[in-house]
């Protein structure tokens, strides 16, 4: 997929988002997509899951905007990269909001295949987003691995909505 091809697409995912329009989010992806979030070690895959996390996302964080400030292209994959904002203002993985809000850095690595989005990697400082928006750390990092294992436990079942591995993870020179 070309440099302009993956804009367009991209663009039209972000005007989507900005919409709160989940029907136009999940167009933009390939039927088998996943949304990873680093900071809480979550990876929801499929359409229905990634569904599921936007509108967790957008209820506990209803203003919730990215300010993309550059990109970067490579074969099939843009990078992007802002300050993520936004104001507590719904249960986020069942800890109560705080009213207060947030700016922190961001990066957003989307590959694509098909000519749509294959999912979505997203890095941010969760430290720094729950001091700035008065957030426990504690109890969403523990929500967050309660998280894990659930969807651990479904997998095991057989019950997860597979899709594609994301990006691979080394630690330290080791595969």
């Amino acid at each position: 997929m070309d440099r302009d091809e993956m804009i367009r697409v991209f663009e039209t995912h972000r005007a989507a988002e900005a919409a709160r329009d989940y029907d136009a989010i999940l167009a933009t992806f390939v039927a088998d997509c996943y949304l990873d979030t680093v900071p809480l070690g979550l990876r929801s895959e499929g359409r229905d899951a990634a569904r599921a996390a936007y509108q967790g996302y957008f209820t506990a964080f209803p203003d919730l905007r990215p300010d993309d400030q550059g990109q970067a292209f490579g074969d099939d994959v843009i990078v992007v990269w802002g300050v993520l904002r936004g104001t507590s203002g719904g249960d986020w993985l069942g800890v109560p909001p705080s009213g207060r809000g947030f700016a922190v850095p961001f990066t957003n690595v989307a590959p694509f295949r098909d000519g749509r989005m294959a999912g979505e990697t997203l890095y941010f400082d969760l430290a720094t987003l729950c001091e700035q928006s008065g957030i426990d750390l504690a109890r969403i990092r523990a929500a967050a691995a309660t998280k894990r294992a659930s969807q651990a436990a479904r997998g095991a079942a057989g019950d997860v909505l597979a899709g594609p591995p994301g990006p691979r993870r080394t630690e330290c020179g080791r595969d």
